[in-house]
């Protein structure tokens, strides 16, 4: 590229020549940037996915944790899991109850039940019944029917999701199948409540769990506690300490531990850590490769720069204004993208995430990602000889 005006001393117009150059060289070679900004999309789709999903199985193995509320959760010693849940007698609740910063407590009946479908096959699901708050409504989400419904004998929700699963047609409403070898009927429909076993969820009263789960009245899985002040969470588990069969913890810890079990003991977690990592360098590959061709092609123009008394970092600006954007460019496209596999993979029942945290560690990545690749073609510019020109 021949360049048509001498080199200012001024850093400012140095910039502005050297973005000239370098953007120009990028936008003229169409297929080499067409093949780089391909790269960095496609990364950059992955790792956003692939941290989305990491999230939303987090968030989909804790939600009823999450939804159902509580300062401090009673939980079986030494319980791991929301869903190796044991029965608790109905003592528990009336010890915890007994305390004076205990504001109320409130049951939680969760676990799996057999359902057979309108064909006569079998399958699993989870059966969940919670003593509801006016701003704890449970089950959430509701797209069809009314929440009030699942206090009559033996209602249920079911989640759109589901649908297929559970061999119901687009009208569930007043559909019937067998859970625990009781008939029940589909009061409501929820949308997007999803465990992370993709096990169908079930939404009930209380009640009817206990029906369905065979327990008899007073007795649950689970018990939250709501506080009259965050502050006297460890004189109540102090106080509850004497129960060696009972355990007090906070919900957030009752969440992390869910989410540790589940997203990392099952091996999910390195699975989409690993694909994305193996995306990114994929990407880098494509990107430094692009870049570093661009480089050698266009040696002799920044060796007569540097003759003409340009800095090596000033230089390294024909690369880092490609690599930024391509980063813009590609980063870009590769989030639309993103955005349109969520919305596919939510009809398939997968909930990718996409929540500032997620997007700010994807952003990250693809920025990590785009200058892993412009090392090399940075080393070739600090290198250049202003001898070059001359030879």
């Amino acid at each position: 590229m021949t360049v048509r005006q001498p080199l200012q001393c001024s850093l400012v117009q140095t910039t502005t020549l050297m973005r000239r150059i370098a953007l120009h060289s990028l936008l003229f070679d169409r297929g080499k940037l067409a093949a780089a900004l391909l790269g960095v999309a496609l990364a950059t789709t992955l790792a956003f996915v692939q941290i989305g999903l990491y999230r939303g199985f987090e968030v989909s193995s804790s939600t009823v944790i999450e939804h159902h509320g509580g300062d401090l959760w009673a939980i079986p010693t030494d319980l791991e899991v929301l869903d190796n849940a044991e029965t608790m007698s109905v003592s528990v609740r009336n010890m915890l109850a007994s305390h004076p910063c205990v504001r109320d407590v409130r049951a939680l009946v969760y676990g799996f039940v057999f359902i057979r479908k309108p064909n006569g096959t079998r399958d699993n699901a989870l059966i969940v019944g919670a003593e509801a708050r006016a701003e704890r409504a449970m089950p959430w989400a509701l797209v069809a029917g009314d929440a009030r419904e699942l206090d009559q004998p033996l209602r249920v929700s079911v989640d759109r999701t589901d649908f297929a699963k559970l061999q119901l047609g687009n009208g569930a409403i007043g559909a019937t199948f067998e859970v625990n070898n009781q008939r029940v009927t589909v009061a409501a429909v929820t949308q997007g409540i999803r465990s992370f076993t993709l096990m169908p969820y079930m939404f009930t009263s209380i009640t009817n769990a206990r029906r369905l789960m065979g327990l008899v009245e007073g007795q649950a899985h689970f018990f939250a506690v709501g506080l009259q002040k965050p502050a006297c969470a460890d004189d109540v588990k102090r106080w509850m300490a004497q129960q060696r069969d009972v355990s007090l913890v906070t919900r957030a810890d009752w969440m992390q531990r869910t989410e540790r079990y589940w997203v990392g003991g099952s091996g999910a977690g390195l699975v989409l850590a690993f694909t994305a990592i193996l995306g990114l360098i994929v990407g880098a590959v494509i990107v430094g490769q692009t870049l570093y061709s661009m480089t050698k092609e266009h040696l002799p123009e920044l060796a007569t720069l540097k003759a003409l008394g340009a800095t090596p970092w000033e230089l390294a600006g024909f690369v880092l204004w490609q690599v930024s954007l391509l980063a813009v460019l590609g980063g870009g496209i590769g989030l639309a993208i993103a955005y349109i596999l969520r919305g596919v993979m939510a009809r398939s029942g997968l909930n990718v995430m996409l929540e500032p945290s997620t997007l700010s560690l994807g952003v990250f990545a693809t920025l990590m990602m785009c200058t892993v690749a412009s090392i090399a073609s940075l080393r070739t510019v600090f290198k250049v000889e202003a001898a070059t020109v001359l030879r």
